[in-house]
């Protein structure tokens, strides 16, 4: 299980545990008997820490559709400026929290064994027990260093007596004799081990705190009334008590049952005073009663609080000339150093057979993503190759982030001499008076599975039409620009399919607009051939000799922006009402002039007057090390009606 997962379990865990114990002490105020009460208490212990075991656990299903065609797509943005240190909180620094507390509980549950046994070693063996009645496998010590009488030990039990309160009355010794040999008898010392084991493994939590003080509690006061049930002498018990008391009392620091704790004494005098009585029909009754409650507070609880189980891996469906975005090259190995959401594939550089280690350092912003990388080591053929994947990844920002990644991509092996051509899936259009059939999120990680089913505007069982379109484009652009999505087709129904961009595929721009006639809207129909753009993806040409390209993100390069064109609206698409985006990748010259421009996506009315427009644009050259660079980045030319 992930740290921030189980994080939030244990967060979860404790808000469950704590509405128990306030419905179980709110319950206990009915049970008047010391023994229903220990028992009571142990029960809600007992079930506090069985929840994780018995609860239901949410577990997001993971569903797999059929083939997909990939229709919208972006680029991170690439800022080239070295990020300063800052502390990022992360959720597993709680766990480490709760796990340095609790080993320090531990070692003070062995610095406890080991002072009882300093104080056995040192205290004085009695040949002969001190009360006629004593148990022959116990074993009496007279000890100075103890401040009251205190048991412990299974096989040889052993209870050590101050030497004080050998000096008491017999009546007194026989009292505090009796309650020391009930805790042997009823093997107390065992329970309490595990108690204090419990408290030091759930030290953070105050309502454990709570339980284990109510049955230590009930616990003495269950002894109280067996000594005096076995005395007959109750004014004898309480003058125990209280001379017990006038000692000096150590503070509670020992493992084993004490014979009192001054912060109790007035609640065991008042119950040994009272001698409550209750017969076993009203006994059962009332644990009867207060168990109920119980185990609503438990179902309220689970219901409030919810542990998650992992999620579910998706198996992607066999599909032909498919490739995964993580599915790096032959002899390609990479260590991302933090927990990936996405990031684009590693494979050789063409023609390069070197091998090698390339070590990359990123900088990330608040959402996860690179926002400037460079080399810190590696063979110089592999740098590039290694560095303009990086610069797309996308690191998951749950449970805190570092400002800046360390990332390991190993070459160990020669390049594959030729890779299957990417197949352009089959244009497809959809009609309005379609809807929506399912939501095929199969190909993406879980950690987008839930971000992108809150944000998306259409649902299952809704009409989808041409509006939706454009309203799913900019939904999924607010959750990560990475994300693609496209469109299956049935008689009558749509398959909305998002998935993540892939720099080997082929991008085809859903849905197809049509004009009907003239100063009617763009729609999707059945009549006829419908009109689209498709462009294969990286169809860049390659960097001149001794020239490194880097890609940078379409708003970070807008600033470099010295000349721009404005597009004019096309008057038949001013008819038509057709609005929207013509998205570009553009290659940038070390000149800052546009050598290369490839469409991406956009209506085909559009299209050619962005085009000649974006490719009179001039921008600042990019320097890299002080040298001039070719620079790939988007451009994205909107069309909107309001214009």
């Amino acid at each position: 299980m992930m740290a921030p997962l189980l994080v939030d379990n244990v967060l979860a865990w404790a808000a469950q545990a704590g509405v128990l114990v306030v419905v179980g002490a709110v319950a206990a105020l009915t049970l008047a008997h010391p023994r229903g009460r220990l028992i009571f208490w142990q029960g809600i212990l007992a079930i506090a820490l069985l929840l994780p075991a018995v609860e239901p656990w949410h577990q997001p299903p993971a569903e797999v559709d059929g083939a997909v065609s990939i229709a919208a797509s972006a680029t991170p943005v690439i800022v080239n400026h070295p990020s300063a240190w800052r502390f990022t909180w992360r959720k597993e620094y709680l766990l480490r929290i709760i796990a340095a507390g609790a080993a320090l509980r531990f070692l003070w549950i062995g610095a406890g064994l080991a002072r009882l046994r300093r104080h056995r070693l040192d205290a004085r063996m009695l040949t002969t027990p001190p009360v006629p009645f004593s148990n022959p496998r116990v074993r009496w010590f007279i000890s100075t260093s103890v401040g009251g009488p205190v048991t412990f030990g299974f096989l040889s039990p052993t209870i050590l007596l101050p030497a004080r309160v050998a000096e008491l009355p017999a009546d007194l010794r026989e009292a505090i004799a009796h309650h020391e040999l009930a805790h042997v008898r009823r093997r107390d010392w065992l329970f309490v081990l595990l108690e204090e084991s419990i408290r030091s493994a759930l030290w953070f939590h105050p309502a454990i705190w709570f339980v284990l003080s109510r049955i230590q509690l009930a616990r003495e006061q269950v002894v109280d009334a067996e000594v005096v049930g076995l005395t007959c002498d109750r004014v004898r018990y309480l003058d125990a008590l209280v001379a017990v008391a006038a000692q000096r009392l150590l503070p509670d620091v020992a493992p084993a049952p004490l014979f009192l704790k001054k912060r109790q004494l007035a609640v065991r005098v008042a119950a040994v005073l009272k001698e409550t009585r209750m017969s076993k029909p009203r006994t059962f009754l009332s644990l009867t009663t207060v168990c109920s409650a119980s185990l609503l507070a438990v179902r309220l609880a689970v219901w409030m609080f919810p542990m998650q189980a992992p999620a579910q891996t998706a198996q992607l469906p066999n599909l032909p000339n498919w490739r995964t975005v993580t599915e790096d090259g032959p002899g390609v190995a990479v260590e991302p150093g933090a927990k990936i959401l996405h990031r684009t594939s590693v494979f050789y550089p063409s023609g390069v057979t070197t091998s090698g280690t390339v070590i990359v350092e990123s900088s990330v912003n608040a959402k996860g993503e690179v926002t400037d990388a460079h080399v810190v080591s590696g063979p110089d053929e592999l740098r590039n190759a290694a560095l303009s994947s990086v610069l797309n990844w996308h690191f998951s920002p749950d449970g805190g982030l570092p400002p800046t990644v360390q990332s390991s991509i190993r070459f160990d092996a020669a390049p594959r001499t030729a890779e299957p051509a990417p197949v352009a899936a089959p244009p497809s259009a959809a009609h309005a008076s379609k809807y929506l059939k399912s939501i095929d999120t199969s190909a993406l990680p879980q950690e987008l599975v839930e971000k992108v089913s809150a944000a998306l505007p259409v649902h299952v069982g809704d009409a989808f039409g041409n509006d939706d379109v454009a309203r799913v484009r900019a939904a999924l652009k607010e959750v990560d620009e990475h994300l693609m999505f496209g469109f299956k087709d049935g008689a009558s129904d749509v398959t909305l399919t998002v998935t993540l961009r892939s720099p080997r595929s082929v991008i085809q721009v859903i849905p197809n607009y049509r004009i009907v006639n003239e100063g009617t809207p763009g729609s999707l129909s059945e009549a006829g051939p419908a009109v689209s753009v498709q462009t294969a993806a990286a169809a860049l040409p390659p960097a001149a000799d001794g020239v490194q390209r880097i890609r940078v993100g379409g708003n970070v390069q807008a600033l470099n922006l010295t000349k721009k064109v404005t597009p004019t609206y096309p008057a038949l698409a001013k008819q038509a009402r057709i609005q929207g985006s013509v998205r570009f990748t553009a290659l940038i010259g070390t000149d800052g002039s546009i050598t290369s421009l490839q469409l991406i996506e956009g209506h085909p009315l559009l299209v050619e007057s962005a085009q000649q427009a974006v490719s009179q644009w001039q921008y600042k050259p990019t320097l890299l090390n002080g040298d001039a660079v070719e620079v790939v980045t988007q451009i994205d030319v909107n069309y909107t009606l309001a214009q």
